[in-house]
């Protein structure tokens, strides 16, 4: 039996925001807990990815997660 692996857990870093900064584009926004728990990452982790994506110009930070960019 393998152990199944969550999908953030491994994920190099720049694949993670990538997914995060599609997400925020196709859903219009995300939220931090989330992002959380379907990635399997800490809150701490998401927030540097968010405030790197933020800084990209790719995403727009909101209390409790980002929005897509305008």
């Amino acid at each position: 039996m393998t152990a199944q692996r969550t999908p953030g857990q491994g994920m190099p870093c720049e694949e993670r925001r990538d997914l995060i900064a599609g997400t925020a584009r196709a859903k219009g926004h995300v939220w931090v807990a989330d992002l959380v728990r379907e990635l399997g990452v800490s809150r701490m982790t998401i927030h540097r990815d968010l405030q790197r994506l933020d800084a990209q110009g790719r995403i727009r930070r909101i209390r409790s997660g980002a929005a897509a960019a305008a």
